[in-house]
Parts: structure tokens; C-alpha cells; sequence
């Protein structure tokens, strides 16, 4: 019964489709083969074999777990078949003309999985004109697809305006006390940020920075006026100060936030690595 059982479901699986698996193939070898002829194939050349007369032609199957037979012959038979044995059990499989290809009769390959443990199978066909080798399939393992984050990204601000130093410009984000600037870095990569604010009174921009929620420091500008950089709609523009951001050792949200009525420009910069 045992015998019987997987032979039933070696044949099921058996078919000249393959299951919905993306497989490669790799040449096995028949261990006693008799005569030969090469196929050629658009990558290589491979030798086939037939048997000797009456003679079954074995395969070893350890470590196998699905098996391709190719076959071809130099006659046009009428019914072209051969047998497959395991544990001395013998089925029969029609072969089926694929196409007739430089006088040869190129039959549709046959596929199937080998029962666990079983150490040896045999091909037998006792039509002499057809040839064959055994190909061994292995499931082909996707490679893991690694989604990397961006460096930046940005989560909230205020808009985006140019500030312009010796006919160079650079967008910085902007914040206000309404709208904080956050973003995000990623893979662990450290930073710096330049902020400068517009001035329009007496009174001291002030504005914090937070670290994963938790604040870092709070900074205030003074008075000082730039006289090398500008920004559009800008009349007075304060001197930058350069903010070293907390250490990032994988994913760190940072925030920016205005504590006195200013308008503030943030520019951050990754540190070389």
C-alpha cells in the first residue's frame, strides 16, 4: 500500500507543465547509459542517451526532489512512450511531439517530484531510437528585496525659500509659531542644520530643537544683521548659526520649533561620511 501511495502521487505531479514554481535546472547524470548523440541547445551542448537493449537506465536521486527528462528521437514513431520504476513499481508515459527539429523528433519534457528517501530511480524505454537526459530542478530562492528608507524625509514646514550667497542659492525650509519644521533621517546618518531668521523688530528670535520628542536645547539669536546673504521678501536677515543635531544611531525625527514671533530658515546638511 505504502508503494502504491506514492506512486499514485507521483503521478499526479508528473506532466510536462511545470507547478507554479520558478525552477533552475542542472544536468544530471544516467549511471549506466549506453549509446549517445548531442543535442545542441542555444547556451550549450548536451550529450543524451539511450539504454542498452532491454536494459533500464538508473538515476541517483539523493538530495533530488523534482526531476526534468528531455528526450528526443531520430525516428517518427507512432507511439513513442517510456517507463519510469520506483521501488520496482513501473508506470508508462506517453511522450508527446514537441517539434521536429534538424531530424529530430523533439518530444515535450517530462517533470516530476521524487518521493522522499528514495535513493535511485530507472528510466526504461525500449524504443531504441529515443534518447534522453535527466535534468535535476532547484527552486529558485528570491533574493530578499532590501527596501532602504530615504535619507530625509520631511514631515511638516512652512514652505521653502532661496537664500542667496555670491550669486548661489540655497533652499532652506521655513518655520514660524505656527508651523514647525520636522523631518525624519534615516540609516543613521548625522546631520548639521543652518538656521537664520528675519528680523522685523527689536526682539530676539528664539527657537528650540527636539530630539525624538524630547528637547535638545533652545536657541536665540542676536540682533547681528547679515550683510553677505539675502533672501527675497527678506529686509533684514540674521547672522546663521550652524546647530549640531543630536547623534542618529538608525532612525531619529527631529523638530524645530519658533518660540518668539520670527520667521526662521532651516537648512539640513548631512555630515560626510
Amino acid at each position: 500500500m505504502k508503494k502504491q501511495y506514492i506512486i499514485m502521487i507521483l503521478i499526479c505531479l508528473m506532466g510536462s507543465i511545470a507547478l507554479a514554481q520558478d525552477y533552475r535546472t542542472s544536468i544530471l547524470d544516467f549511471e549506466n547509459p549506453g549509446s549517445r548523440r548531442i543535442r545542441r541547445f542555444e547556451d550549450a551542448n548536451h550529450w543524451f542517451y539511450r539504454s542498452l537493449p532491454e536494459k533500464s537506465m538508473s538515476i541517483k536521486t539523493e538530495d533530488v526532489e523534482r526531476i526534468q527528462l528531455r528526450s528526443f528521437g531520430i525516428e517518427n514513431l507512432r507511439r513513442p512512450h517510456l517507463f519510469i520504476i520506483i521501488d520496482g513499481e513501473r508506470n508508462r508515459f506517453d511522450l508527446n511531439l514537441d517539434e521536429q527539429l534538424n531530424g529530430y523528433y523533439i518530444y515535450e519534457d517530462i517533470e516530476f517530484d521524487i518521493p522522499q528517501g528514495t535513493s535511485s530511480i530507472e528510466v526504461l524505454c525500449y524504443q531504441r531510437s529515443i534518447y534522453m537526459r535527466p535534468y535535476k530542478m532547484s527552486i529558485v530562492q528570491p533574493k530578499p528585496v532590501v527596501t532602504r528608507l530615504p535619507n530625509r524625509q520631511v514631515q511638516a514646514h512652512a514652505g521653502m525659500i532661496d537664500i542667496t550667497h555670491n550669486n548661489t542659492s540655497s533652499e532652506y525650509y521655513t518655520f514660524n509659531p505656527t508651523q514647525a519644521l520636522k523631518f525624519t533621517h534615516n540609516n543613521g546618518r548625522e546631520a548639521i542644520v543652518y538656521v537664520r531668521a528675519r528680523l522685523t523688530d527689536r526682539s530676539l528670535p528664539v527657537f528650540s530643537v527636539y530630539h525624538n520628542g524630547e528637547l535638545v536645547e533652545t536657541v536665540e539669536f542676536s540682533l547681528a544683521r547679515t550683510t553677505k546673504y539675502s533672501a527675497q521678501g527678506v529686509r533684514h536677515l540674521t547672522i546663521g548659526r550652524r546647530i549640531e543635531l543630536p547623534e542618529n544611531a538608525d532612525s531619529s525625527e527631529y523638530e524645530l520649533r519658533a518660540e518668539s514671533d520670527h520667521m526662521f530658515m532651516a537648512r539640513p546638511v548631512f555630515v560626510q561620511e
